[in-house]
Protein backbone atom coordinates (compact mmCIF):
# COMPACT_ATOMS: atom_id res chain seq x y z
CA UNK A 1 0.00 0.00 0.00
CA UNK A 2 3.11 2.44 0.94
CA UNK A 3 4.42 1.23 -2.76
CA UNK A 4 1.74 2.17 -4.13
CA UNK A 5 0.96 6.15 -2.68
CA UNK A 6 4.53 6.04 -3.38
CA UNK A 7 4.39 5.40 -6.71
CA UNK A 8 1.51 8.24 -7.15
CA UNK A 9 2.99 10.63 -5.37
CA UNK A 10 6.23 10.38 -7.89
CA UNK A 11 3.64 10.37 -10.76
CA UNK A 12 2.13 13.71 -9.67
CA UNK A 13 5.12 15.41 -8.92
CA UNK A 14 6.66 14.45 -12.59
CA UNK A 15 3.17 15.75 -14.26
CA UNK A 16 3.30 19.25 -11.91
CA UNK A 17 7.29 19.52 -13.53
CA UNK A 18 6.46 18.53 -16.89
CA UNK A 19 3.59 20.90 -17.13
CA UNK A 20 5.63 23.80 -16.07
CA UNK A 21 8.71 22.85 -17.79
CA UNK A 22 7.31 24.24 -21.28
CA UNK A 23 7.06 27.51 -19.98
CA UNK A 24 9.89 30.03 -20.91
CA UNK A 25 10.66 33.62 -19.01
CA UNK A 26 10.88 34.75 -22.81
CA UNK A 27 7.84 36.53 -23.98
CA UNK A 28 6.06 35.54 -27.25
CA UNK A 29 5.77 37.72 -29.77
CA UNK A 30 1.80 38.47 -30.08
CA UNK A 31 0.46 38.83 -32.99
CA UNK A 32 -1.93 41.21 -33.65
CA UNK A 33 -4.50 42.05 -36.93
CA UNK A 34 -4.10 46.02 -36.97
CA UNK A 35 -6.97 46.13 -39.19
CA UNK A 36 -8.78 45.47 -35.65
CA UNK A 37 -7.00 48.83 -34.82
CA UNK A 38 -8.85 51.15 -37.42
CA UNK A 39 -10.36 54.25 -36.42
CA UNK A 40 -12.60 54.66 -39.38
CA UNK A 41 -12.70 52.30 -42.64
CA UNK A 42 -13.83 53.89 -46.03
CA UNK A 43 -15.20 52.17 -48.57
CA UNK A 44 -15.06 54.08 -51.94
CA UNK A 45 -14.53 56.97 -49.70
CA UNK A 46 -17.50 56.95 -47.87
CA UNK A 47 -17.21 56.07 -44.30
CA UNK A 48 -18.84 52.71 -43.31
CA UNK A 49 -19.22 51.48 -39.29
CA UNK A 50 -20.66 48.63 -40.13
CA UNK A 51 -19.00 45.04 -37.92
CA UNK A 52 -18.89 43.38 -41.40
CA UNK A 53 -16.73 46.78 -42.90
CA UNK A 54 -14.48 47.21 -39.55
CA UNK A 55 -13.64 42.82 -40.94
CA UNK A 56 -12.52 43.97 -44.36
CA UNK A 57 -15.75 42.58 -46.30
CA UNK A 58 -17.07 44.22 -48.80
CA UNK A 59 -18.93 44.09 -52.51
CA UNK A 60 -18.52 46.03 -55.52
CA UNK A 61 -17.37 45.97 -59.05
CA UNK A 62 -13.86 46.91 -61.00
CA UNK A 63 -12.56 50.08 -59.48
CA UNK A 64 -13.60 49.83 -55.73
CA UNK A 65 -11.48 50.29 -52.70
CA UNK A 66 -12.00 49.74 -48.87
CA UNK A 67 -9.39 51.99 -47.05
CA UNK A 68 -8.50 51.23 -42.95
CA UNK A 69 -7.40 54.67 -41.21
CA UNK A 70 -5.77 54.49 -37.83
CA UNK A 71 -4.81 57.14 -35.21
CA UNK A 72 -1.56 55.93 -34.50
CA UNK A 73 1.12 54.48 -37.25
CA UNK A 74 0.76 51.11 -37.42
CA UNK A 75 3.43 48.41 -38.49
CA UNK A 76 2.78 45.48 -41.11
CA UNK A 77 4.28 43.16 -43.51
CA UNK A 78 1.75 40.81 -43.90
CA UNK A 79 -1.88 40.80 -45.79
CA UNK A 80 -4.48 38.19 -46.23
CA UNK A 81 -7.27 38.29 -48.39
CA UNK A 82 -10.43 36.13 -48.36
CA UNK A 83 -12.16 36.44 -51.67
CA UNK A 84 -15.50 34.98 -51.73
CA UNK A 85 -16.25 34.90 -55.47
CA UNK A 86 -12.98 34.31 -57.21
CA UNK A 87 -13.65 37.12 -59.88
CA UNK A 88 -10.97 39.36 -58.88
CA UNK A 89 -7.84 39.90 -61.81
CA UNK A 90 -5.83 42.35 -60.34
CA UNK A 91 -5.19 44.39 -56.95
CA UNK A 92 -3.58 46.80 -55.39
CA UNK A 93 -2.12 47.10 -51.73
CA UNK A 94 -1.13 50.66 -50.60
CA UNK A 95 0.21 52.23 -47.60
CA UNK A 96 -0.36 55.77 -46.17
CA UNK A 97 3.07 56.87 -45.29
CA UNK A 98 3.82 60.74 -44.38
CA UNK A 99 0.16 61.76 -45.99
CA UNK A 100 0.79 60.10 -49.45
CA UNK A 101 -0.57 56.55 -50.81
CA UNK A 102 2.61 54.30 -51.75
CA UNK A 103 1.81 50.63 -53.68
CA UNK A 104 3.22 47.85 -51.46
CA UNK A 105 1.67 44.77 -53.58
CA UNK A 106 0.11 44.37 -56.90
CA UNK A 107 -1.56 40.90 -57.22
CA UNK A 108 -2.91 39.19 -59.88
CA UNK A 109 -5.59 36.75 -58.79
CA UNK A 110 -6.60 36.70 -54.72
CA UNK A 111 -5.27 33.22 -53.44
CA UNK A 112 -5.71 31.71 -49.76
CA UNK A 113 -1.73 32.85 -49.09
CA UNK A 114 -0.05 35.29 -47.09
CA UNK A 115 0.87 38.39 -49.21
CA UNK A 116 4.32 38.92 -47.73
CA UNK A 117 6.58 42.57 -48.39
CA UNK A 118 8.82 44.57 -46.39
CA UNK A 119 7.39 46.12 -43.31
CA UNK A 120 5.78 49.62 -43.79
CA UNK A 121 4.72 52.03 -41.12
CA UNK A 122 1.32 53.79 -42.14
CA UNK A 123 -1.37 55.96 -41.15
CA UNK A 124 -4.04 54.21 -42.99
CA UNK A 125 -4.13 50.82 -45.55
CA UNK A 126 -5.94 50.77 -48.92
CA UNK A 127 -7.15 47.59 -50.91
CA UNK A 128 -8.31 48.54 -54.61
CA UNK A 129 -9.63 46.32 -56.85
CA UNK A 130 -8.37 46.85 -60.51
CA UNK A 131 -9.62 44.54 -62.49
CA UNK A 132 -12.16 41.93 -62.25
CA UNK A 133 -13.27 38.85 -64.10
CA UNK A 134 -13.98 39.79 -68.10
CA UNK A 135 -18.44 39.60 -68.28
CA UNK A 136 -18.81 39.48 -63.98
CA UNK A 137 -17.80 42.94 -62.75
CA UNK A 138 -18.97 42.53 -59.27
CA UNK A 139 -16.73 40.85 -56.54
CA UNK A 140 -17.29 39.85 -52.83
CA UNK A 141 -14.05 40.15 -50.21
CA UNK A 142 -14.83 38.38 -46.85
CA UNK A 143 -11.76 39.65 -44.83
CA UNK A 144 -8.65 41.82 -44.92
CA UNK A 145 -6.33 41.47 -42.55
CA UNK A 146 -3.16 42.87 -41.56
CA UNK A 147 -0.16 41.74 -39.45
CA UNK A 148 3.51 42.77 -38.50
CA UNK A 149 5.01 38.85 -38.42
CA UNK A 150 8.57 38.75 -36.80
CA UNK A 151 10.43 35.47 -37.57
CA UNK A 152 13.04 34.83 -34.72
CA UNK A 153 15.81 32.57 -35.87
Amino acid sequence: MKRIKSVALILAFATIICSFSGCSKKKANKIENIVQNASAVLINGIENDTVEAYMGAFQGKQGDYIEFRFEEKQTFNTVFITEKTATIRQFNIYAEVDGKYKLIHTGKVILNENISFEAVTATALKLEIVNTQIGNDSFTIQDVSAYNIIEEN
